[in-house]
């Protein structure tokens, strides 16, 4: 939490925490106005500072929720390919023709060092 509040203020962003008291799981909600020039790169970067921060504390980019579009780029910070591979084999064989939630959960293309940017379908 208090580097929740250092991200925050290192970015002049206002960030509610809530949380589950008993299993760690923390849901910081950054509260903004995208239409306030440059705030949404602020937010993605703090975003991303948080998520780091919670990797690196031996945590998780997803508590008990989904990863969705935002995080699936940062699967590859706490899963390896082979790890993916995996993932990607499991949900063909349950969803062939690609259905269900298409683009979302792994992240697609090379490895590397991905991040949402303002622009692109997460953000839309």
């Amino acid at each position: 939490m208090r580097r929740v509040q250092e991200i925050a203020r290192a970015h002049d962003l206002v960030i509610g925490n809530l949380f589950h008291a008993g299993d760690g799981n923390l849901h910081p909600t950054i509260l903004f106005d995208p239409r306030a020039p440059g705030m949404l790169e602020r937010v993605v970067a703090a975003g991303e500072e948080i998520l780091r921060a919670c990797v690196g504390a031996g945590g998780s980019i997803t508590g008990e929720h989904g990863v969705g579009i935002e995080k699936r780029e940062y699967m590859r910070w706490i899963f390896t390919e082979a790890d993916l591979g995996a993932m990607r084999r499991v949900k063909r064989a349950f969803d062939p023709a690609g259905r269900l939630n298409p683009g979302k959960l792994l992240p697609d293309g090379p490895p590397g060092d991905y991040a949402v940017r303002p622009g692109t379908r997460a953000w839309s």
